[in-house]
């Protein structure tokens, strides 16, 4: 006899309609049966963990616990479902549960039904820290290219302001009358050629054509000349 019992009961189970019971203490609970011996036909044998008593079934055989083992292994692909069962041998029928059990299959489902829940979320949750961390990289990088970005401005328009001065000999805002001629020398129509190196991509001087800052203040910009 196999000291690993073949089937652990959960609750009464019954045979042939009648509770199974311990044959010393009348104990319908916490049962184990353990086939015994190499014949279906022989007795299994009912071992009481109340009382600890064990004897053989007059009912229960090696070929009905086999029958039981048989539904209970067809059942087992369905995680939710209860270990119940339901099997009959030779004319003898044998009703019960089973204490639950976790084996190789029933595992794998359940990791696999977890894993189609989970994913997504997991998956969610790693994308936004790889955004987080991305971002935090790249943040002194950012910064520095704003800073290098107004320091190019800022030096685009001291030149710029430089150039005006030296070709306008520093024309601010007219008098409170319109005048009929801009006094800025190098003004045509209102507009001015610049000799500079600021807007060039070879660094070679070159002419950038911007508007005269004392015929745009004007209000006869019209008739200037």
């Amino acid at each position: 006899m196999n000291a690993t019992a073949d089937l652990k009961l959960l609750g009464i189970a019954e045979v042939n309609g009648q509770p199974l019971a311990c044959g010393a203490c009348g104990n319908t609970f916490s049962l184990e049966v353990h086939k015994r011996g190499p014949f279906e036909t022989g007795s299994a044998w009912i071992c009481c963990l109340a009382c600890g008593a064990g004897r053989e079934s007059a009912d229960v055989t090696n070929g009905l616990v086999d029958a039981v083992l048989a539904g209970w292994c067809e059942k087992r692909e369905d995680v939710l479902a209860r270990d119940t069962f339901a099997a009959e041998w030779r004319g003898t029928y044998f009703t019960g549960e089973l204490v639950p059990t976790l084996d190789f299959h029933q595992a794998k489902v359940a990791v696999e039904a977890w894993h189609e829940v989970a994913a997504p979320e997991v998956k969610r949750w790693w994308r936004g820290k790889q955004r987080a961390a991305k971002a935090k990289a790249k943040a002194p990088l950012r910064a520095a290219k704003k800073k290098a970005g107004e320091a190019t401005g800022s030096v685009k328009a001291s030149a710029l302001s430089a150039a005006w001065t030296m070709q306008t000999g520093g024309a601010g805002l007219p008098g409170p009358r319109a005048v009929r001629g801009c006094p800025v020398k190098g003004c045509r129509r209102g507009w001015l050629t610049i000799r500079t190196r600021v807007h060039s991509s070879t660094g070679k001087k070159g002419s950038v054509r911007v508007r005269c800052a004392v015929c745009t203040r004007t209000d006869d910009v019209a008739g200037l000349a």
